[in-house]
Parts: structure tokens; sequence; C-alpha cells
């Protein structure tokens, strides 16, 4: 009889922790966390949708351009991007820079850059030459809705392009590669659970 009474007990206090438990869940306010505000293509991961590295800079020469679009103000706190991996095009870190969208298409004004260190960045092998360099070090960025280039640059730097996506791939002194689109997503903004009503 004993053991029948603590059975009854601790099944009793177990649904009233489980009953305050979804109460708190349904009630509180629920943390913000970091999501995705842009993705240049459906899966970075999709090795069958690369097209080539694209240098930006290779010792001073071009540097790799991508439009991407906002509908709403966002704070970007982050970002992963592809790159060609063999040395010494990564190890270097990088610098990330966003640009209004000017005249012809180009890029027109710098209106953010920072540099980030190669420590600021973890990274995930795709294939023997091409890797996913992910931070959450970006630092006082935030833009309102419209489009703008984001820009991943280095003095050996090669960016990895796609096909699909926005196909806005700009390689300044050289081309707008048509199709093809830089491999990268931009993560931040307050992405919390509204509250109920």
């Amino acid at each position: 009889m004993k053991s029948s009474n603590n059975n009854r007990n601790v099944l009793s206090r177990s649904k009233t922790v489980f009953a305050a438990a979804m109460f708190a869940a349904v009630t509180l306010p629920q943390v913000a966390s970091a999501g995705v505000v842009f993705q240049s293509v459906p899966d970075l991961n999709d090795t069958t949708k690369l097209t080539a590295p694209w240098c930006s800079s290779c010792s001073g020469s071009y540097r790799v351009f991508d439009q991407f679009t906002l509908t709403t103000s966002e704070t970007i706190t982050g970002f992963s991007v592809a790159l060609y991996s063999p040395a010494p095009y990564w190890g270097q870190g990088l610098n990330f820079s966003i640009w209004s969208v000017g005249a012809g298409a180009q890029p027109g004004t710098q209106l953010f850059s920072q540099n980030l260190a190669h420590a600021d960045f973890t990274t995930q092998t795709l294939q023997y030459n091409a890797l996913i360099a992910t931070t959450d070090d970006v630092a006082g960025l935030t833009l309102g809705a419209g489009t703008y280039y984001a820009s991943f640059y280095n003095y050996e730097l090669g960016v990895w392009g796609y096909t699909g996506g926005g196909g806005k791939l700009l390689q300044q002194s050289n081309q707008f590669h048509t199709g093809t689109s830089a491999g990268f997503i931009l993560t931040g903004g307050d992405h919390s659970v509204p509250e109920p009503t």
C-alpha cells in the first residue's frame, strides 16, 4: 500500500511539474535567437551547384560582390561563406563589407566594413578544395530594407560561385557572372517567437 501511494504521489508531482512547464512555455516571452536574414542559394552544402572559386582578390587583382535584398530592417551579427580552401587562399581571415547599389548596378558607396581574423571563424569542409567559413562576430551592422552588395575580400581569397540563387555575382575588374551567385548566408536579427496575446 505504501508503495502504491508513493507511486501516486510521484505521478501527481510529475503531472504538476509538467503542467507548470507547459504554462511557462505558453505564457513567458521567448528568448531572441539569431536566424537567417538572407541566403544566396538554397543549400551551401550542395557541391553539385559549385561553379568556380572567384578571385577576391588573388594578389590584388579582383574583388567579388554579390547582391542581396532585405524586406525589413535587420541587424546582421554573422555570416557563412563558401571559400576556396587550399593555402594561401584560406587561413588569413577576411574583410567583410556592405555596399550600396550604384549606377549601372555597380557597387556604390561602402556602408560597412569589418576585418575578421582567421580565429573568428569555424569551418566545415565541403570537398577537398572547398569549405564553409562561419562567424558570429560581426558588430554594429544594421541595414534598412533594400538591396545591397556584400563583399568578402582578402589579398589571397577565392569565393565559390553557385548556380542558381539571384545570379548577381560581380567580379570587379572583370565582369558580372550571369546565373552565378556567391555562396553566403547572413545571420542575425531578432527572430524571437512572438508572445501570445
